[in-house]
């Protein structure tokens, strides 16, 4: 979800209590496409901020994504190996549990099937 303005139709992200573009306050939260394209992106190949559980995940992809919705965002690329990614490559969300009813977004490269299945399956 992101918050989509009321009066101008510009999308905030980050959540913001006005509009990026027109300073209104009238900013309700709206389904988002669940798909974007890598803009930039990077390889970490060390432990970040020395969280030793991180190692297991390495190496991780950090990706600079445009949203199909406008915004751009940053964002775990996940589900290939780190030389198959390339800039302009679509991708699709899915969520990671992070315990407590708390998910986080991360991304995969869409296919065929992941740009036609419903939502709750990709």
């Amino acid at each position: 979800m992101l918050q989509r303005c009321g009066q101008c139709g510009t999308y905030n992200f980050f959540p913001k209590p006005w509009c990026i573009e027109c300073g209104s306050r009238d900013l309700p939260w709206v389904d988002a496409k669940p798909s974007g394209t890598i803009y930039s992106f990077t390889v970490s190949r060390v432990v970040a901020m020395n969280y030793p559980a991180w190692e297991r995940e390495l190496p991780v992809v950090v990706a600079l994504l445009n949203l199909d919705d406008g915004p751009r965002m940053y964002a775990q690329v996940i589900g290939c190996a780190p030389e198959s990614i390339f800039i302009g490559q679509r991708v699709v969300a899915c969520f990671e549990p992070l315990g407590s009813g708390l998910v986080i977004p991360k991304f995969r490269p869409q296919t065929d099937e992941s740009s036609s299945a419903p939502a709750g399956q990709r």
